[in-house]
């Protein structure tokens, strides 16, 4: 009799706690050998125990060989899924700061954006080199002045120069000469092969020519073009005219034409022009030029400039004048 009442009494525990957990709709039972009830949430289960947390005792590990019975109220959670479940309770710790991103190279590079295409507008240059000293009733002066104007288009390049030279030694003049050219070349659409027209002018008072005139024509090629090294050459024909004497002369035409841009700021410009005689063989002039420019401002329209120019002339005898004419000068050129 008191066997049974004592099943009894076990029953009414169980139905007691089952309907108290429907009731709360969250809490597992588990029965434990010798009778002892828990209302409990399980939290994971493995073949030899069970993970609960109890409302009074929190987390305990019961082994399986000391649990009766399990009433369970939801599905049996897995391990692993119960360890999310319990992360996820828990407050996040706070998110590092991002580490800054490290660039990425992207191979092979990306292609330079093409560079603009000429627009055929004009440009402007104009240098000016000057000393000079003054003692007693003697003077001396030394004075040069250059122009440039220069147009491109995708078809076509102008170019005019002008270059004067003045000099006094002893309140005397020993030099006054002017030289001025105008270059019009004619561009091909994806070629380095060019045709040029070429006309010169010169004066000089201590010549026996005096004045002289040119004109040449002929292919022009493009050796070498990248971003620091620009390389020209020309060879054509032509003749010079030389008056008041009134002499032609044909000529051949060489020429060759550099622009080495050391950095940003500066520049080294070289070119050289020979003229054979075609009628006298080994007669022969030239005029050879380097210049060297350092832009002095940011946006690099006023630069310094220092320069050498040479000028032979095979035909000049000695009593006829100077057969060669050095000039070396160092200015200020404004681009404009």
């Amino acid at each position: 009799m008191n066997t049974l009442m004592k099943r009894l009494h076990i029953v009414s525990i169980v139905l007691a706690g089952t309907l108290c957990a429907q009731a709360l709709g969250k809490s597992d039972t588990i029965t434990l050998i010798g009778g002892d009830v828990l209302l409990c949430t399980i939290v994971s289960e493995s073949e030899t125990s069970v993970t609960v947390d109890h409302p009074a005792l929190g987390r305990i590990e019961l082994s399986r060989e000391r649990i009766e019975s399990i009433v369970r109220t939801a599905p049996p959670v897995p391990e692993a899924a119960a360890t999310v479940a319990a992360a996820a309770t828990q407050t996040p710790p706070p998110a590092a700061e991002p580490a800054p991103a490290i660039p990425v190279a992207v191979l092979p590079a990306p292609a330079p954006p093409a560079p603009a295409k000429p627009d055929g507008s004009w440009r402007f240059n104009l240098t000016l080199a000057a000393s000079g000293s003054e003692s007693g009733d003697q003077s001396n002066r030394n004075i040069r002045i250059s122009s440039k104007a220069s147009r491109e288009s995708e078809s076509d390049r102008t170019t005019v120069t002008g270059e004067y030279f003045f000099q006094s030694a002893d309140s005397s003049t020993t030099q006054d000469n002017l030289l001025v050219q105008g270059i019009q070349d004619f561009l091909f659409t994806d070629s380095r092969w060019e045709v040029f027209a070429q006309a010169n002018y010169q004066y000089d008072s201590f010549q026996a020519w005096e004045k002289r005139a040119g004109a040449y024509a002929g292919p022009g090629y493009r050796l070498i073009e990248n971003e620091s090294i620009k390389l020209k050459v020309r060879a054509g024909l032509g003749a010079s005219y030389e008056f008041p004497t009134s002499d032609w002369t044909p000529e051949v035409l060489l020429a060759d034409g550099l622009v080495w841009t050391i950095d940003t700021r500066s520049s080294l410009i070289q070119s050289f022009e020979l003229y054979p005689d075609l009628d006298n063989a080994g007669e022969y002039r030239f005029i050879a030029r380097i210049d060297y420019e350092i832009k002095l401002t940011e946006k690099g329209d006023l630069k310094g400039v220092a320069g050498v120019r040479d000028e032979y002339d095979s035909y000049v005898e000695s009593d006829q004048g100077t057969s060669n004419d050095l000039k070396v000068y160092l200015g200020i050129g404004l681009d404009f």
